[in-house]
This record gives structure tokens, sequence and C-alpha cells, in this order.
């Protein structure tokens, strides 16, 4: 689109400027941190109003795009790309913290051991209702902005002192294999959409309009033992996950 508007589009004008200033900074015209010509200037380069270079940058600042501040102007503080992963695990579990030239981090947020959790931990756990389990709350950030909020519930006859120990750099999966040689053989996935609680929007820096894609999975070891139960909320303007289809004789199935 380059600065030139369809006229003629009935796409509002503040919404095709605010795709290509999104574009604009994608190609790094502008990296993170950089300050955004002001508004007079994006007026002038996109031929419009300033309210409607208002509107634009307000769409962009609630996406988390950008951040304005108070006589200084519009500062880029995320890159609008999205970050395209393949449906498995291995960000959770820390195999792959870098992709697509992306940098992506763990914080561990909540480490602790408590018994009597909810009924859906015990039941996907399959333990009893009085047996302790590990919780982890994580926060994934992608090149410093937050993306994902991780709770993972794991029993605590699995992984002894595990509050104690702490997770290795972030890393759940390479923790269990270091510590208890533990390594999971598969993993249930389910797909939600849904939106982010006050708490959660605050984590992810983003609004309880946003929509956020829940990855709810259960990993068992080898002889069909559960070994974690997790719920991921993913930012969904900014997480694609990709899968593959191979054609069968009862049709179409994803690739293992």
């Amino acid at each position: 689109m380059g600065q030139t508007l369809d006229r003629n589009s009935p796409i509002p004008a503040y919404y095709q400027i605010e795709l290509d200033l999104k574009e604009r900074i994608t190609k790094k015209e502008w990296d993170i941190n950089d300050r955004l010509p002001s508004e007079a200037e994006l007026s002038s380069q996109y031929d419009v109003s300033r309210v409607t270079i208002r509107q634009a940058l307000a769409e962009l600042e609630k996406d988390g795009i950008i951040k304005k501040q108070r006589g200084k102007g519009a500062f880029v503080s995320a890159n609008p790309q999205a970050f395209i992963h393949d449906l498995d695990y291995s960000i959770i579990s820390g195999e792959k913290l870098n992709h697509q030239g992306f940098e992506m981090h763990a914080k561990v947020l909540e480490l602790q051991l408590f018994t009597a959790p909810r009924s859906e931990v015990y039941e996907n756990l399959e333990i009893s209702q009085d047996s302790p389990v590990v919780y982890i709350k994580r926060l994934f950030q992608l090149d410093e902005r937050p993306i994902a909020i991780c709770d993972s519930w794991l029993p605590a006859c699995l992984t002894p002192k595990l509050q104690e120990r702490g997770l290795i750099d972030g890393k759940l999966s390479k923790t269990l294999n270091a510590y208890y040689q533990l390594v999971p053989e598969r993993i249930t996935d389910y797909l939600e959409v849904l939106r982010p609680t006050s708490k959660q929007a605050l984590l992810l820096n983003t609004t309880s309009e946003s929509l956020l894609i829940l990855l709810k999975g259960i990993s068992y070891m080898k002889d069909g033992t559960p070994l974690e139960y997790s719920n991921t909320y993913w930012l969904g303007d900014v997480m694609r996950f990709k899968f593959q289809l191979h054609a069968t004789e009862n049709g179409f199935e994803i690739d293992n």
C-alpha cells in the first residue's frame, strides 16, 4: 500500500493506515523503541486529517504495537508480525526458544506445592483429590513482548522437591529430564478461543477485548501415566499455529 490510500475503498481510511503502519513496522522501517513520525507528519504522508491518524494510532496502541508518551510522541513497542509455530510443545518444553528470527524467553512467575487442586487438575492427572501437585506459572516473552501465560500442574510424587530445586533456565522439559529422567511419550491437545481475565490482560499487556488461543494439553509417559496438565494462553493477534494434513484412504489426516 505504501503511503497511498484507496479513496474508493469501503475500508475506513484509519484502518488502511493502521495496516500500512503495521507493515512498515514489520519491514523494520522503525525498530523497537523508535519514535514514529508525529501526527502532523503522518497526516501529511497519508493526506488525511490528524483525527484519522489518531484513530489509527489508537488501534495500534490498543494492540500493544506502539506506546504513546505524553509530550514525546508514539514509540514502537512490538513487531506486529505474527509468530508462526508448529502445533507442538517445542516452545512450551523449552526445546526451541529461537525461531523465525524471534527470541523467546520463559519467566517463572510461580512455583509451589499444594494439595486439593481443582477437580479438572486431579481428573486430568488421574490422581486422588488429596494428592499434592506442583504448580508452575510461566510468562513467555517474544522479543521482550509478553505473548503467553502457561499454567502447569504435575504430580508431586513424580517430581519431588521440584518447588525447591526450581526450573533450569525456565524450561520444564529440560528440568524434568535432568532431575527425574522423565520424558513424555505423547500429548493430547485441545484448542479454544476466549477472552482474557483482567489479571491475564495485565500480564500480557493487552485489553480485555483481545482474543486468546488456549492450548490445553495433557502429556503422558510411555506407560500411559499423565505427567503434566497445562493451560497455555497465547495472544491471538500475535500467535499462529501451523499443522499439515496428508491424504489417506479415509480422507485428510494431520501429519504426526
